[in-house]
């Protein structure tokens, strides 16, 4: 006796997998990861030193680097957002101590603080994203 089987529907599972891997690029995962990462540039910027308030108002969070930071950059993944003061000389004193001044960390406390909460919501962010893309197909 011969067994046959018999698969329908494979078109439309192969709609919704490419869905779900649209769903997963670029211009969805940045927006979620900026939103994420806001709460630690919120504290970085909170907790900074405030001499003129440039250093503060200096932290962003963007897929941009300054020149410079770029130059030093090695990327390890296509999609990288970045959360942190710009390129001023005060932001490494300040983090790191000089021969002048005592370290005055305000970047690794805030991500040490924040990291875990936000990996998980982009994960989460993005599976929600993923499986919504994948349903509409």
């Amino acid at each position: 006796m011969k067994m046959t089987v018999r698969i329908e529907g494979t078109d439309q599972i192969a709609r919704n997998l490419r869905a779900m891997g649209e769903a997963l690029r670029r211009d969805t995962l940045v927006p979620i990861i900026e939103e994420e990462l806001e709460p630690m540039a919120e504290q970085m910027r909170s907790q900074a030193a405030r001499g003129s308030g440039e250093l503060a108002e200096s932290v962003t969070v963007g897929t941009e680097l300054s020149p410079a930071q770029a130059a030093m950059n090695e990327p390890i993944a296509e999609i990288e957002v970045y959360a942190g003061p710009g390129p001023l000389p005060q932001a490494i004193s300040e983090e790191f101590g000089n021969v002048h001044q005592e370290p005055r960390p305000f970047i690794r406390p805030s991500f040490d603080s924040n990291v875990d909460r936000a990996l998980k919501n982009v994960g989460r962010r993005g599976i929600d994203a993923a499986l919504s893309a994948g349903k509409k197909g």
